[in-house]
């Protein structure tokens, strides 16, 4: 639709999206939920992190590749103990084999918490670094796969800047030919905490710049990419690609977007648009470069769009009221089904999304101050639709069975073999069906069920009950 903010036909080619941290979001029902949204914003990257010891599934590599997303693989891997080079070249053919063609490893090399102790204190720390990176580096490029240098943090225990020229000074000086002709760099643009034109204009429009300190306008922004392009052009005398992480997050300590401050959502708002007016005019003043090959915003569409709240002109109740009603007929607000395999807060985020979309013809001028109106005077009411219809599911508790099989008691697989064996109590490994029940039944042994699976039942207002060997069938 014309004049839609997320549409394949408007947002360029640079979009793209930080998929969860966690592992419990690459199964195919949340695929199923998330890949249309991604397509339907015109994603082209999607960031896929991952710690050491896990593989990101085989089917939803392949889905989101074939879906003309690219997948960028952020391997968490530890600096002063990583993988053996002959694991790492199994991992990095694995991924290319199933459509990536990107993998970003290490992170944050400039932070402490991201080395031992003694290596740290250690003398030439970035020298050392390359030299760990560059053997990694070099699997990739023998796997076909592109290495992209690790994100550093803006400032930093290492000030960024200085690590950076450091690492592109021994990079040109030692791998000229064997990394530099293909890497990617990447760079944090967050917001931390600063205004969106903050830094604005790269080095030679806010001299002078002193690191470590606070009252001074400088690269610790989203116009990071400004700087670090300056430096790398005058390092190594020509352009490198780059891409931009965690676009729109606030700041590392203030944690999720959906609990960052009104002004970042404002701020992402606009980077958006940057976006959208970039895709319809290339060489307008202000966009953003085509170096940027890829500007990942934090965290997925609906988490975010579902929680703007901007400034706008008070608009007329009735005319709110009328929309909304026609929103509702016209058939936007899930089935029941659908809202049984999702969160409450996903589902809010959908319809939140349904709404943007009914609503694209009044983005421009008086019509997107409208439309943010209706947005925050309609999430009450979704919240209360939601639950409702969650509440009128037909199974009325779950029993969670909990996945570490090899963990239980002889006890308490018997206990699962006689809730699996009613009809009046559905049960299973399932944590969306979990989440659509009002009542979740577990079993009375924390070890055995993640800390982030209880978090989210708890936040989905689901009440939970324990059942152990000494109170089952109290």
């Amino acid at each position: 639709m014309e004049g839609k903010l997320f549409s394949a036909a408007n947002i360029s080619k640079q979009l793209g999206f930080h998929y969860y941290d966690d592992t419990d979001h690459y199964d195919e029902a949340s695929l199923d939920y998330w890949l249309p949204k991604l397509q339907a914003a015109g994603t082209r990257w999607l960031v896929l992190s991952v710690l050491e010891n896990i593989e990101i599934p085989e089917n939803f590599m392949r889905r989101i590749a074939g879906a003309g997303i690219e997948p960028v693989i952020s391997l968490q891997l530890s600096l002063s103990n990583p993988p053996l080079p002959e694991i790492f070249r199994e991992r990095a053919a694995y991924y290319r084999k199933n459509g990536a063609h990107l993998i970003q490893f290490f992170c944050r090399p400039n932070m402490k918490n991201s080395w031992t102790p003694e290596d740290w204190l250690k003398p030439n720390l970035v020298e050392r670094f390359i030299t760990v990176f560059s053997e990694y580096a070099e699997i990739c490029i023998n796997q076909k796969i592109i290495p992209v240098f690790p994100l550093l943090q803006p400032g930093g225990d290492y000030w960024d800047i200085s690590f950076l020229k450091e690492s592109l000074h021994i990079l040109n000086k030692q791998y000229d030919q064997a990394i530099l002709p293909n890497i990617i760099f990447s760079a944090d643009g967050g917001f931390q905490e600063h205004p969106l034109d903050w830094g604005k204009g790269g080095p030679e429009a806010c001299r002078p710049v002193f690191a470590y300190k606070s009252d001074q306008a400088d690269h610790r922004g989203f116009y990071i990419f400004e700087w670090y392009h300056a430096i790398i052009r005058k390092e190594l005398g020509k352009n490198v690609p780059l891409i931009l992480f965690h676009t729109g997050r606030w700041t590392a300590e203030t944690g999720p977007f959906d609990i960052s401050p009104k002004e970042a959502k404002q701020q992402l708002f606009k980077v958006l648009s940057m976006l959208q007016e970039q895709s319809a005019q290339p060489s307008i003043p202000g966009s953003i470069p085509a170096y940027v090959i890829s500007c990942n915003l934090y965290k997925l569409p609906s988490e975010y769009l579902m929680n703007q709240k901007f400034e706008s002109e008070p608009v007329r109740s009735e005319k709110i009221t009328k929309l909304r009603k026609k929103f509702l007929i016209n058939g936007s607000a899930l089935s029941a089904k659908a809202a049984a395999a999702k969160t409450v807060s996903s589902e809010i985020g959908s319809l939140i999304w349904s709404l943007i979309s009914a609503l694209a013809p009044y983005f421009y001028g008086a019509g997107k101050t409208f439309l943010i109106a209706v947005g925050e005077n309609f999430i009450k009411i979704v919240r209360s639709l939601i639950a409702i219809i969650l509440r009128g599911e037909s199974i009325s508790s779950y029993f969670l069975i909990p996945d570490a099989e090899s963990l239980l008691t002889e006890e308490q697989k018997e206990i699962i073999h006689q809730y699996t064996s009613q009809k009046s109590c559905k049960s299973g490994r399932n944590l969306n069906e979990a989440l659509s029940s009002p009542k979740v039944i577990l079993l009375n042994d924390s070890s055995l069920y993640p800390r982030n699976i209880i978090k989210q039942l708890r936040y989905n207002n689901c009440q939970i009950q324990t059942v152990s060997v000494s109170n089952h069938g109290n």
